[in-house]
């Protein structure tokens, strides 16, 4: 394939930048810029075309057109076909500076070697199947992980488990395909109560596989996208000290003048693992203060918008100001703090919290941000409202990409759909034909059955140097 390469390193000053070039014969094009002082071998009279494959060596770029040193670097051969993209390719690892890329980027343009796409490198690997689609795109779901629970699930599926989970499955289904050709080919033998007993199981046994997966993306969405925890209640109740304590500094202006806060504050942080955006909010209430009201109105936006709302109660709510309130908002993901304990209980919280179990609302707890009460029934909250999301998914897979998650609801309705013509005596060639749409949603997933316009839609996503 032509030579291309590009920066891998992010833009900006650093102490080393990595520059990448992949293609048939690109060590041999940038042999002519290159003078090696020193072999990982020890070598001092060698060329970079004498490199082993994985061996490094101490050079120097030149500018071949002026005869000027550029910089010293230090430089990787990888030995096709046991590279990142399958092909011939090298690293070069130079000073991080801006204007030694960019010369380093020029000579190597000048000697015919091409920019990088987007996503070129990665998209190389799948073709010449260094990576199925799964992991390829699991590339960037690793360079874009800003959790521990993110980065862990990112890796599970770049080793490849979510393409052998499929590909299990696709064998279970091609089994069954096998029954039925069994079947239409020789009806007096094959086509009996007992073979169509057990492809009806092996397609419930997918479906519920497939299912799995699907119900996964419930907590990958919160891994890729964030937990969005919204933090709402009457004024004065303590959003804003809560917020800076969970920012562990003062995001929030904070004071004893209801309305304070008039905007939305965001702070974003990994709790448990998961990577979360809290959301301070105006405090709910009515009030002719039209800078206020649309700061109300921002609030029941972001709560709308939440995966979890911790609705605040201080000691001196009264019972209809709060449940008033808590009743605009989705009771499944509300869970109620009394907070400011250390002043004491709200003297309505027993008749709050009867009133609000009847409204669906299930999870009280008391906390003082102020002396560091029972603080921790945050962390607790936020766990549980992630674990529930997946339903508690029994899978170590954890889907995270809408993509995937489309095609495993669609091949889930198919394989429905193939099980209801069989049990309803449709025609085994009629199930035949659904169960190869199931998997033809599937092979889109692992990169078996893929367009051309898909893959370069997928790595157009990609960074350049990636």
């Amino acid at each position: 394939m032509e030579p291309f390469c590009a920066l891998s390193t992010p833009a900006g000053l650093s102490g080393v930048a990595v520059i990448r070039a992949s293609g048939d014969g690109v060590a041999s094009i940038v042999s002519r810029t290159v003078k090696v002082l020193r072999t990982t071998g020890g070598r001092t009279d060698a060329a970079l075309t004498d490199l082993k494959g994985y061996e490094s060596c101490y050079g120097r770029i030149f500018d071949p057109a002026a005869g000027r040193s550029i910089d010293d670097v230090v430089i990787t051969f990888f030995e096709a076909p046991h590279s990142y993209t399958g092909e011939e390719m090298i690293e070069i690892s130079c000073h991080g500076g801006s204007a030694v890329r960019q010369e380093i980027l020029r000579v190597m343009y000048d000697l015919g070697i091409r920019p990088a796409q987007p996503g070129e490198f990665t998209k190389t690997a799948f073709i010449n199947g260094k990576l199925d689609l799964t992991e390829a795109e699991a590339v960037m779901n690793v360079i874009a992980a800003d959790s521990s629970r993110a980065l862990e699930a990112s890796n599970t599926q770049l080793m490849g488990k979510l393409c052998r989970k499929i590909t299990e499955v696709e064998d279970q289904l091609y089994g069954a395909l096998s029954l039925i050709e069994m079947m239409i080919e020789f009806p007096e033998h094959d086509d009996t109560p007992e073979n169509a007993d057990r492809i009806t199981g092996i397609l419930k046994d997918a479906r519920r596989s497939f299912y799995e997966l699907h119900k996964s993306f419930a907590q990958g969405r919160l891994l890729t996208d964030r937990m969005k925890v919204a933090i709402l209640g009457l004024p004065n109740s303590g959003k804003s000290t809560l917020l800076n304590y969970l920012a562990g500094f003062d995001r929030a202006i904070v004071t004893d003048v209801p309305g304070t806060t008039r905007d939305t504050l965001e702070f974003n942080t990994e709790v448990e693992g998961i990577p979360v955006t809290f959301v301070d909010t105006a405090g709910i209430r009515q009030t002719d203060d039209e800078i206020e009201a649309m700061g109300v109105r921002l609030s029941w936006i972001a709560a709308k918008e939440a995966d979890l709302v911790l609705y605040l109660v201080s000691p001196e709510a009264s019972c209809k100001e709060v449940c008033d309130a808590v009743r605009g908002i989705e009771p499944g993901k509300v869970r109620v703090l009394f907070t400011k304990s250390d002043e004491g209980e709200n003297p309505a919280a027993d008749e709050i919290t009867e009133i609000l179990k009847e409204e669906g609302i299930t999870d009280f707890s008391s906390v003082s941000v102020r002396e560091r009460i029972n603080t921790e029934v945050i962390s607790k909250l936020v766990s549980e409202a992630y674990d529930s999301a997946g339903g508690l998914n029994s899978s170590d897979i954890t889907v995270l990409s809408s993509r995937h998650d489309v095609l495993l609801k669609s091949a889930c309705g198919k394989l429905d759909e193939a099980v209801a013509v069989l049990e309803g005596g449709l025609g085994e060639d009629v199930c035949s034909q659904v169960i190869r749409s199931a998997l033809d949603d599937s092979g889109q997933i692992t990169g078996r059955v893929v367009s051309d316009e898909l893959v370069d839609t997928i790595f157009s996503k990609f960074c350049i140097g990636k």
